[in-house]
């Protein structure tokens, strides 16, 4: 670190404006908070010790996951009245912002704040100090809980508050790294044995049968195994819903929202490269790296393409002869808040309103091309029930007579799902959490009739 750099970061105005931005410039939502870290440690800040960087990664994490509480703690250790947690005004207030990211600091990683800027360790020490003894008893529930009070309004009436704060305590802890073994290339047990020899503690997963599961984040980088293709990392409740698609040989199967192409990769391996699959997606970008990982995989089946928007005219050639189709919608992203918890503060009543109508468009968009006999799947990674079955109501109500449901149950039995029984909501997947260790998921499945 060079002279210049270190009187820069060792200057009191300069640390606490850095802590501050962190959480100022990720409740902007025009970056997840990993990019906010690498830019913040990247301008001015590149020779930022890796204590602490880790640090403050660690305490911006912690602040969103806990920031109702952080927030109702440093309004009264800071003096200043009560009022709401409003995202647009907390993002502008520095002082505050400041006070909540010390709060979260990692008490085990003070010294590297202290390197960093003394004054500000002492602050941290001191507000967490008090905290500590604060009696939080008459804050609201979404204080206890870490959640918006509109999250826990749309939640309640599916989880008893007992269960709530369960699904809170499981989204607030870092999520382990799940797997799925390319059943092209190697069975599980192989790929299990391969990675427990370069020391990870790897285990299956407890229901999707070909997975695994890494206890904590791990740089897979570089490691045979995953270079040579054997595993890609993918949540277990995600490779839950590739099953619900039974895909088969020889078929022909769109994923109609790609993204960065996991579940094309899961479906490829399913068809065992055979057939024609397709991965659709309105952004270029979200497809920019899958060449790369069907390569890695051995797929050589499969096609890509951006499309303007879900009603684009090269879709017509496909309309009614499309064996499966699987549209995983864009959505909230709110079973995902283990590895996002930004998304709980990006998203309010109106965002999700706006999805709910595109998630709409885009399932009747995609039904048009399932032939009869063919099967449908509609999935997100939400656990709001507007994303899910009221979504699925108004499809069903759209087009009566022309799809019949499925049952979850049993397509993910002929699949050789393990106690597929415990994953499902009547007829529906329904993923939690707490109750199954995998993110939130929803899917719904139905048969084009003939």
């Amino acid at each position: 670190m060079t002279a210049a750099v270190r009187r820069r970061l060792s200057a009191p105005a300069a640390a606490a404006s850095l802590v501050a931005a962190a959480l100022q410039q990720t409740l902007h939502f025009r970056q997840p908070p990993e990019a906010v870290l690498a830019h913040l440690t990247g301008v001015g800040a590149r020779r930022l010790a890796q204590r602490a960087r880790q640090a403050l990664g660690d305490a911006l994490f912690g602040a969103l996951r806990a920031l109702p509480r952080w927030h109702w703690l440093a309004r009264r250790l800071l003096n200043l009245p009560d009022a709401p947690l409003e995202v647009a005004a907390l993002r502008d207030d520095a002082a505050l912002c400041r006070a909540i990211m010390l709060l979260a600091w990692p008490p085990a990683e003070l010294a590297a704040l202290h390197a960093l800027d003394a004054a500000a360790a002492d602050e941290a020490q001191q507000l967490q100090g008090r905290a500590a003894g604060w009696d939080l008893q008459p804050a609201p529930l979404s204080v206890h809980l870490g959640l918006p009070d509109w999250l826990l309004q749309r939640l309640q009436p599916w989880l008893a508050v007992p269960e709530l704060a369960a699904l809170a305590q499981a989204w607030h802890a870092p999520a382990p790294v799940d797997l799925r073994v390319n059943r092209l290339k190697v069975r599980r047990a192989q790929a299990q044995q391969a990675l427990q020899a370069l020391g990870l503690a790897v285990v299956p997963t407890p229901y999707a049968p070909h997975g695994l599961r890494l206890p904590t984040r791990t740089r897979l980088a570089g490691l045979a195994p995953y270079e040579d293709g054997w595993v890609e990392v993918q949540d277990e409740g995600s490779q839950l819903i590739v099953a619900l698609v039974g895909a088969r040989r020889g078929e022909t199967v769109v994923d109609f929202c790609a993204g960065a192409g996991g579940k094309t990769l899961a479906l490829g391996a399913e068809m065992h490269d055979s057939g024609r699959l397709y991965a659709f997606d309105t952004v270029a970008r979200r497809l920019l790296a899958l060449p790369a990982r069907l390569a890695r995989a051995g797929l050589t089946q499969v096609v890509t393409l951006q499309l303007a928007d879900e009603n684009d005219d090269r879709l017509q050639r496909l309309h009614g002869k499309v064996d499966r189709v699987l549209v995983d919608a864009p959505c909230s992203g709110l079973g995902t808040l283990r590895r996002h918890p930004e998304l709980a503060w990006r998203h309010d009543p109106t965002t999700v309103a706006a999805l709910v109508a595109l998630q709409r468009r885009i399932l009747l968009a995609a039904a048009r091309l399932v032939r009869p006999g063919g099967r449908l799947v509609y999935a997100t990674c939400s656990v709001l029930p507007e994303e899910n079955e009221a979504v699925v109501q108004a499809f069903e109500a759209d087009q009566p007579g022309t799809f019949e449901p499925l049952a979850a149950q049993r397509l993910l039995q002929e699949a050789r799902v393990e106690q597929a029984a415990q994953l499902v909501h009547g007829p529906y997947l329904r993923l939690w959490p707490h109750r199954h260790g995998c993110d939130g998921f929803f899917a719904a499945a139905w048969q084009r009739r003939v």
